[in-house]
């Protein structure tokens, strides 16, 4: 007897030395568990518009970290009896339960339940890596013990209930709460909660949009767990009240629509986000990135932009079906880019797999006919939508590669392309910006994309005449054939001319000829210093051709410089980003070039009001249907390449561009007015309500009465006399000749030295 005490004595010393060998073995090199005091773990950075709308989120872990203070008690209640209802009794490791978990694992002959405490999890989640072995799972024991020492339990709970996943990449219980109900986490219910406690076991296998009646009895098993060890653990909690969760609906909140819907904005959230923080923070997120944008009114311009684009697709055919073609196969000069547009020719159509192959050059691509719908409205099949032979232009979504055998995916380029800005001229917020038909990421033309502004650059010559008190819009300039260097601009609206004619109706009518003798006596490069001024940066070739937009520039600077006119002549620069709210406070965002004055308040409205005439009875009277007072200019570049309108009402300004990448001609008969003009006018409909505003006139600006032929004063009861504004000191000192003193065209053979 005494042998056997002695060996057992020897045995449990035996046993202890070994146990203090292991633990001993293992604490080496443990992570430290006051780092989980600083805990900040990935986080959603969120993009939100001007009223706080969420129009995106970036992330690595769909996470947004709360206080323990506002994860409601049936949510605590409901995670420890579905994972560990002794939590707030064990010390980190709950050896009855290890003790159950390993009768239960050998009655069924595998391992059956697990029998982790919420402190272990922590532990497995925060400080070790998720592998099943025997080292990591004394470590995890050991680490369990020393996180009791240094949090206290709400503490733990904090962390917990903040990182488990809740299936479909959602990360804590805020997120689960939004995802799943769309509230926030304190206004869960107990039938919510218990649904939510019941996921973390298998996120991938309990999900309730996936798997909802494998949800609803792992709830009803929390909800049993609670009822059951309600006397000894939360007896505050009542029957009734479990009863109520039990038989209460959970209705799951319906999901957004798929798709970004301003993916523009988000490019350049993450550009002015990355520019403020290292990768480490930007990955680990937790920001919110304010905007300038009008969520609404960005989604109404892309519907704008796609139904203007899809109205050029009817009238000229740029959809299915396609029918073969003659001549000889396309072919491509060097190597295919990503960006450009290439011709194509289909050779083959997979029916099953919907989609067109199609030869570029000699290099084969693949176009799924699921991308093609702006071009397929009617739902063709492959074979229906495509004969072998039909001429195509596609873009390249990836570069061919050696090591893949199949084809390069790529995308139909059958229509034109289009661009839209809207700004506040006030605040110089950009309310909406689209840079082209699709809502995925890409090249955003709207700020990107350079490209020929055609008549609307019209407005800096005369903008720049009126400042020059040169000219008033009352001024007389002759519309005559004349030839620059071999070069004769043609009136390319009306295919006429005029004779003289005041300059607003010049304007009104976008008369060429008379755009091209202002900017040579103001002479092209003060034109230029003039557009610099006003925002273009792109660099402006100083010829006479530069007064019907010879030269490119940016659709974002144009619709600007447009805004700097509504303004009374004071430019901004345009902002997207007006705040970085990160974890710690406001990150700094650059600072942003100063304001100047262009042009006097009274410079600006004499502009705009000629504008004004543009609208009222020139080439953009379809922006008559606004029925709000609004100035503007349309723009149509050689061979209609180009498309543009850009107009503004006192508290609006939007510019849209249209045109194909590669710079074909848009199509037969298309201008501004036609291809530009109504996707504005549909884009200016949702951005305004409230009663018509019209254009303040500032002081500065005096009206007189003229002559609609001659452009001098009119006489006391001249009929048909017009009232035209001027600047202080440039009304016209001469009074109008009557019938009976000399025949009407007199003082124009005065002037014009008798030819008219």
């Amino acid at each position: 007897m005494v042998r056997l005490l002695k060996l057992a004595l020897v045995l449990v010393v035996v046993g202890v030395l070994a146990g203090v060998g292991v633990v001993a073995y293992y604490s080496r090199d443990l992570p430290d568990v006051a780092t989980l005091r600083a805990y900040d773990p990935p986080q959603i950075t969120r993009v939100v518009d001007r009223h706080g709308t969420v129009i995106g989120e970036l992330y690595d872990e769909r996470r947004t970290v709360i206080p323990i203070e506002r994860i409601p008690r049936v949510m605590v209640l409901a995670m420890l009896a579905s994972e560990d209802a002794d939590f707030y009794r064990h010390p980190g490791v709950d050896y009855l339960g290890i003790a159950r978990a390993v009768g239960r694992d050998l009655i069924a002959g595998r391992a059956a339940q697990g029998a982790s405490t919420i402190t272990q999890q922590v532990v497995k989640l925060l400080l070790l890596s998720p592998e099943r072995t025997f080292s990591r799972k004394v470590r995890e024991l050991i680490l369990a013990y020393r996180v009791e020492a240094e949090l206290s339990k709400d503490e733990i709970l904090h962390l917990y209930l903040n990182h488990i996943n809740f299936g479909q990449g959602r990360y804590g219980v805020q997120e689960a709460a939004q995802y799943y109900f769309g509230k926030n986490a304190e206004n869960l219910t107990l039938a919510e909660a218990s649904l939510l406690a019941g996921i973390p076991q298998a996120p991938a296998r309990l999900n309730p949009r996936r798997h909802p009646e494998a949800a609803r009895r792992r709830q009803l098993y929390v909800l049993g767990q609670l009822e059951s060890k309600r006397e000894a653990y939360w007896p505050d909690l009542s029957v009734e009240d479990v009863a109520a969760a039990r038989e209460a609906e959970v209705q799951l909140v319906d999901l957004p629509e798929p798709g970004g819907s301003a993916p523009e904005v988000m490019a350049l959230a993450r550009e002015a986000l990355r520019a403020q923080v290292d990768d480490a923070a930007y990955r680990r997120g937790g920001f919110t990135v304010h905007t300038s944008i009008d969520l609404p009114l960005q989604q109404a311009t892309r519907a704008a932009v796609r139904g203007g684009l899809e109205a050029i697709d009817a009238r000229h055919g740029y959809r299915g079906p396609l029918h073969a073609g003659r001549g000889a196969n396309p072919t491509v000069d060097g190597a295919l880019r990503l960006g450009r547009t290439y011709p194509g020719r289909v050779v083959s159509r997979d029916t099953q797999g919907a989609q067109l192959l199609v030869d570029v050059g000699g290099t084969q691509v693949s176009v799924a006919l699921e991308d093609t719908a702006r071009y397929n409205p009617s739902g063709l099949s492959a074979e229906a939508f495509a004969e072998e032979g039909a001429r195509v232009q596609v873009s390249l979504l990836q570069l061919p590669s050696e090591d893949d055998d199949g084809p390069a995916p790529a995308r139909l380029e059958l229509g034109p392309e289009a661009a839209a800005v809207v700004i506040d001229p006030r605040t110089r917020d950009v309310l909406a910006v689209v840079g082209g038909y699709d809502d995925g990421a890409g090249f955003n033309r709207a700020l990107q994309a350079v490209r020929q502004p055609g008549s609307t650059f019209k407005a800096f010559v005369y903008g720049l005449g009126i400042q020059s008190r040169r000219y008033t819009p009352a001024t007389l300039v002759i519309d005559a054939p004349a030839v620059y260097d071999q070069w004769q601009p043609q009136n390319f609206e009306t295919w006429r001319h005029r004779g003289p004619i005041r300059l607003r109706d010049a304007l009104a009518g976008s008369v060429n000829v008379v755009a091209v003798r202002v900017i040579e006596e103001l002479e092209p490069s003060a034109v230029a210093a003039f557009a610099a001024r006003l925002g273009i940066t792109t660099e402006l070739d100083p010829s006479i051709a530069l007064a019907l937009g010879a030269s490119g520039v940016r659709p974002i600077e144009m619709t600007n410089a447009y805004a700097t006119f509504a303004a009374g002549g004071r430019w901004a620069p345009t902002r997207i980003v007006t705040r970085i709210e990160g974890p710690s406070g406001d990150l700094p965002l650059p600072a942003a070039e100063a304001p100047r004055d262009v042009m006097t308040p009274a410079e600006a409205y004499v502009l705009t009001s000629m504008l004004t005439s543009v609208v009222e009875s020139g080439t953009a009277q379809r922006a008559r249907a606004l029925r709000r007072p609004a100035a503007g200019k349309t723009g149509t570049s050689n061979d209609a390449c180009d498309a543009w309108f850009i107009g503004y009402t006192p508290t609006v300004v939007t510019g849209v561009w249209v045109g194909f990448d590669d710079r074909r001609p848009i199509g037969r008969n298309e201008t501004g007015g036609r291809a530009a003009l109504p996707i504005w006018l549909e884009i200016m409909r949702a951005a305004h309500d409230g009663p018509p505003v019209d254009f303040p006139m500032p002081s500065g600006v005096v009206s007189a009465s003229i002559d609609p032929a001659t452009g001098l004063l009119a006489y006391t009861g001249m009929e048909g006399a017009r009232s035209e504004v001027f600047l202080e000191g440039t009304v016209p000192t001469e009074e109008a000749r009557r019938p009976e003193v000399a025949a009407p065209d007199a003082y124009l053979l005065e002037q014009f030295g008798g030819n008219p």
